[in-house]
């Protein structure tokens, strides 16, 4: 069934665009709709469109662990859609009888090409989604894993430490890497022009880093986002106690810190230097001034960089969420909303 103005003008994020540019594209769009208990997309298969709740309710399920629920005017899919040739990193079902506005990759792409703004709104819709599913499953993470490594925390060095470090520094060797040649790794940027490149690096700001160097902690507020350049960092979310889980390991060429861009906010977890190397800062003045096609092309690329973030964090939770059943099952009630 084909979708109406009506249905896509009163979504909040098409708020902005013109009726005009949503006329054009209306016949993009089609309703579908999907009854209690039936799935919507099956966790494993091709990716062919993205979708947004208009009524009814949806659960999202990893492997069989409910990960999130996607309520009215909310978008699902579009990570995937987004990333091309991508699969279903979870499976989707009508908790309720659903009704969804669904727009085919090949309808997205589209209005890429025509540069309608639709196309960045949704864009920057699939960060914010992102941003909240992350945060949302990091405090899931907090309440169920045991934790393997002790949290980090911000110490005072003592005047020795301070001494030795005079003499025997503990950054990197090298000088920082060359800029440009990574950002020309980056998926989304690999055809990039030199124009574009260059404005990006405008951006970034480099930084040495020093083994064990916290980056930032969790709970502290962020304004600023970084791409390594050398070296690996430890993404840690603290748990029970003093404890922390190691959510992943980021080496050259990883983005980390950017949810607080996409939304202001403290961070969700901490960033620990595991050696010393480079690191580019890019802050939140320099975020918004990026122009043109140039900011377009890096808010997909921190799309990519928060999708390998959203899987890194539910696979962190669906290796926690069995054994803490199993140690409290006769408690179901304090996890019968994971």
């Amino acid at each position: 069934m084909a979708a109406t103005i009506d249905e896509l003008i009163f979504l909040p994020f098409f708020r902005r665009i013109s009726t005009d540019d949503i006329r054009n594209c209306v016949h993009l769009w089609s309703q579908v709709q999907v009854r209690t208990g039936a799935v919507l997309w099956e966790q494993g298969e091709a990716v062919e469109e993205l979708a947004v709740v208009t009524s009814g309710e949806l659960v999202a399920t990893l492997g069989g662990t409910e990960v999130g629920r996607v309520l009215p005017a909310e978008i699902v899919g579009e990570a995937s859609a987004f990333l091309a040739g991508s699969r279903r990193s979870a499976t989707l079902t009508a908790r309720k009888e659903t009704t969804l506005l669904t727009l085919s990759v090949k309808s997205l792409l589209e209005l890429r090409r025509r540069k309608n703004p639709m196309y960045e709104a949704l864009l920057e819709q699939a960060l914010l989604a992102l941003v909240r599913r992350i945060r949302n499953t990091d405090q899931r993470i907090a309440l169920v894993a045991e934790g393997g490594q002790k949290a980090p925390i911000r110490t005072e060095p003592s005047a020795l430490v301070r001494f030795w470090k005079t003499l025997r520094p503990g950054g990197p060797k090298t000088s920082a890497p060359l800029l440009a040649p990574i950002l020309c790794q980056q998926p989304v940027l690999k055809n990039a022009s030199p124009e574009a490149i260059e404005e990006l690096s405008k951006a970034f700001v480099a930084e040495a880093v020093e083994e064990g160097q916290i980056l930032f902690l969790e709970g502290e507020q962020g304004n600023c986002s970084y791409l390594i350049g050398e070296g690996q960092i430890d993404v840690l979310r603290n748990v029970r106690g003093q404890k922390a889980e190691l959510l992943a390991s980021l080496k050259e060429g990883s983005q980390f810190g950017i949810n607080t861009l996409v939304e202001k906010g403290s961070r969700t977890a901490s960033c620990v230097a595991a050696h010393a190397g480079w690191v580019f800062r890019m802050d939140e003045a320099a975020y918004r001034q990026i122009p043109g096609e140039a900011r377009l092309a890096w808010r997909e690329c921190m799309l990519v960089s928060l999708s390998s973030q959203i899987r890194n964090a539910n696979s962190a939770l669906q290796r926690a969420v069995p054994s803490v059943k199993r140690e409290h099952a006769e408690e179901p009630d304090r996890f019968q909303n994971l």
